[in-house]
């Protein structure tokens, strides 16, 4: 299932676009702009209090500031000045500009947990992802029919959007009768909900048919989503189900047992089939993701060091080291750009 990924950069449009001349433009944001890009965090928040000043009624202004808090954690920050965005009247006069601003409170409402409103920008945006946005809530709310409307207004999108709503679409469309049901349970994952989702998905998944092709594939899928969501016991059970690794997947069935172990507290378990793994062979990317995941579920710092040491530089090992902890090893494990800008700068 392609999932949109939500990406904090509320000032897209600054970064791809420029603009010159007298009035609300992107000129007003342009120093801050540079300090964000740089990574200068502190520094393109002290230029936009200046710009919100000088210039209190600039949309663009409003939508680096929701940027600026976003990075910050100040999500209530972030929807106030997406909202003053859309009261100005660059926003009132451009159509596009208003639903790229409704798209954007939907996904700060995402952050929060607030899917009232993630239905009401999402759909009120008009756009296919805030489309998608929308219809997930509905699936979570087993609203079937409201769903599959916005949906079929989102899949002639040529992007992901597209893709990911005719994906929905044909799983909520099948005459299998165990396909809504999993619609369901990956809009409640995509939306957060994990628990309720994994809990779903389990039921369902171990109900499908023997002879279903990619039951193997949906099992191993949901034991990778339960152990990252704190169930090992329902991913061990979903590993047990399976009658095979799908093809090529072995490795990933034994790196889930490892990410079991480390999450169960068994770290020597588990670090042995994480050696056993890169002793095999195992695609290297994909290890490394899974090494970042077991650095995130471990409650034992040193483990998550130990870990470390084993990983290649990505983002998603950054990610998983710094949410465990280990905050030196995830700057130094983070890729050039601006994710490592990112961490290097925060305190």
């Amino acid at each position: 299932m392609t999932r949109i990924r939500f990406v904090p950069l509320f000032v897209t449009l600054a970064f791809a676009l420029a603009c010159t001349g007298a009035g609300d433009t992107l000129d007003l944001v342009k120093d801050a702009d540079t300090k964000f890009k740089a990574g200068d965090l502190p520094g393109g928040a002290a230029e936009l209090d200046k710009a919100k000043k000088d210039h209190p009624d600039s949309m663009y202004v409003a939508e680096d500031l929701a940027y600026s808090k976003m990075m910050a954690g100040d999500y209530a920050g972030a929807d106030k000045a997406l909202d003053d965005a859309s009261k100005t009247e660059t926003a009132k006069k451009d159509a596009n500009a208003m639903s790229e601003i409704q798209l954007r409170r939907a996904l700060v409402a995402l952050r929060t947990g607030d899917l009232d409103h993630v239905r009401d920008y999402g759909e009120q945006s008009k756009l296919p992802a805030g489309l998608v946005l929308a219809a997930e809530v509905y699936l979570a709310d087993a609203d079937s029919d409201g769903a599959l409307k916005l949906l079929k207004q989102a899949e002639s999108d040529p992007g992901v959007a597209g893709q990911t709503a005719k994906t929905y679409a044909d799983m909520m469309e099948s005459t299998n009768q165990w396909d809504p049901g999993l619609a369901e349970a990956t809009a409640l994952w995509a939306l957060g909900q994990r628990d309720v989702a994994v809990a779903s998905a389990d039921e369902l998944v171990r109900a499908l048919p023997d002879d279903r092709e990619d039951k193997d594939a949906l099992l191993l899928l949901w034991a990778g989503r339960a152990v990252t969501s704190g169930k090992s016991g329902i991913a061990s059970g979903l590993l047990d189900a399976m009658s095979a690794p799908p093809p090529d997947q072995a490795w990933r069935v034994q790196a889930t047992k490892a990410m079991i172990a480390i999450a169960d507290g068994k770290d020597a378990d588990g670090i042995a089939i994480f050696t056993a793994l890169a002793s095999a062979g195992a695609p290297a990317d994909g290890l490394s993701d899974a090494l970042a995941t077991a650095a995130a579920l471990t409650k034992n710092k040193d483990t998550a060091r130990q870990l470390a040491g084993e990983l290649t530089e990505s983002a998603a090992a950054a990610r998983g080291l710094w949410e465990a902890g280990a905050v030196e090893k995830a700057k130094n494990a983070a890729p050039d750009g601006s994710l490592k800008k990112y961490l290097e700068s925060a305190p």
